[in-house]
């Protein structure tokens, strides 16, 4: 295959991928990394048509102009790549002024005939590349580790080949008296050739990257609770499994409380199912506010919810859970032209340190829970078996986290989101 016709089907997969690229970040506006990967693809394009169309147009655009779009397009590739692994805009200005100096660099070393302005075009995509390679190796997310590594090998392998063409350019420019980069010799086609495959793979990088981030986006949306936007009971029982596997691995407590609103439905058929929805989202909003990021809620029934406290004993739970109590009890909520208030009751259980399941807790926290409600409701009460447990030597929670929660409960946020 010569150059020009791997030029041709690269183009041809160019265009494919820009519009594949394109309709997912359209599909889905929070894949700011596909809209980066879209312009990089498209930005590629035009400088590819500018290089088959050398010849039939003036030099400067498939030199000059192409060779710029090409380092333009190596920076939006950097910035797709940096908001799937960081999700952070950039945090200084460093980058695009380096690029916008080697932009300036080699449009005055072209203009002016001076020689080796491809080697200020090879340093600055090799600069991006290296920027790209070390995001992929400090990356820590399981679903970008295998296409995080494969990208990192062939962005390498783009480093290689720009470093021997850069060489081929310094013979070339030794040889010759002309100033424009050498293209006579075969070693140059060949090397390019290379570029050309590894760069079609590195589409299939771009559409890995986006497919992954889109199905974790439709798993998380799948794990959550549409109402509340808290977790459901099916993403609960894989967090479940993971906590209490830490649990009995590492020997920290693990509580989880059980907690039911009171007389829910009577605020539905009073004020309406929109009212009670309103309730249920100002109760967890509520929440979040009070839980640290490692604790989960999760909404497993109509009016039901389950806490899951790692790291914390059942007698810290109790106290920090009655402090939610009293929270709620004061809660009055507008409603049209009413105050909506509220209890609940709450059964708090924690894990047994031999022969415990998560099955076993889950009925011994709805015990106590059911316990709580015939005492009156509105009410926490902490399961006999926990109560019984000794107590660490040093308290894991109640002695830092429970009075900053009372004293600043702003500076505590709930709940993270579903673990991957």
């Amino acid at each position: 295959m010569d150059l020009n016709t791997a030029y041709v089907f690269f183009c041809i997969s160019l265009a494919i991928y820009a519009l594949v690229l394109t309709s997912m970040a359209w599909a889905d506006r929070r894949l700011i990394g596909a809209r980066w990967f879209a312009y990089a693809v498209a930005l590629d394009l035009v400088k590819d048509l500018l290089q088959i169309m050398g010849g039939r147009i003036p030099v400067i655009f498939n030199g000059l102009v192409a060779n710029e779009i090409s380092m333009v397009s190596y920076f939006a590739m950097y910035m797709g790549f940096r908001w799937f692994i960081r999700r952070e805009p950039l945090s200084n200005r460093i980058r695009p002024i380096l690029l916008l100096t080697g932009m300036v660099l080699y449009a005055v070393m072209y203009l002016a005939h001076i020689p080796y302005g491809f080697h200020v075009v090879a340093l600055v995509v090799m600069w991006l590349c290296g920027a790209t390679i070390r995001l992929m190796l400090q990356q820590k997310e399981e679903r970008f580790f295998v296409p995080g590594r494969i990208t990192a090998v062939l962005l390498f392998l783009q480093m290689l080949l720009l470093f021997y063409r850069a060489m081929i350019a310094v013979e070339g420019y030794r040889l010759s008296r002309d100033w424009h980069t050498p293209i006579s010799d075969h070693r140059w086609t060949q090397a390019l050739l290379l570029l050309v495959l590894t760069a079609n793979c590195l589409l299939l990088m771009f559409l890995w990257f986006a497919a992954a981030e889109m199905y974790s986006t439709v798993e998380a949306s799948a794990g959550m609770d549409a109402l509340t936007g808290c977790l459901n009971r099916r993403s609960l029982m894989k967090v479940a499994a993971h906590e209490m596997a830490r649990s009995q691995r590492t020997g920290m407590p693990l509580s989880i409380v059980a907690i039911d609103i009171d007389h829910f439905k009577i605020v539905n058929d009073t004020y309406g199912h929109a009212a009670g929805d309103a309730l249920l989202c100002t109760l967890v909003n509520l929440l979040k506010e009070h839980l640290r990021p490692a604790d989960v809620l999760a909404r497993t029934g109509g009016e039901e919810f389950l806490l899951l406290l790692p790291d914390c004993e059942a007698a810290d739970a109790v106290t920090i859970v009655e402090h939610l109590r009293l929270i709620i009890h004061q809660l009055r909520l507008p409603y049209e032209d009413h105050l909506i208030t509220a209890t609940v009751s709450m059964g708090v259980t924690q894990r047994l340190p031999k022969n415990d399941s998560w099955t076993a807790m889950l009925n011994r926290a709805d015990r106590a829970m059911y316990a709580a409600k015939r005492a009156g409701r509105n009410r926490v009460v902490l399961d006999e078996l926990a109560s019984n447990l000794p107590r660490r030597a040093i308290s894991t929670r109640s002695s830092e986290a429970m009075p900053q929660a009372a004293a600043n409960s702003s500076s505590l946020r709930l709940v993270r989101r579903q673990r991957s």
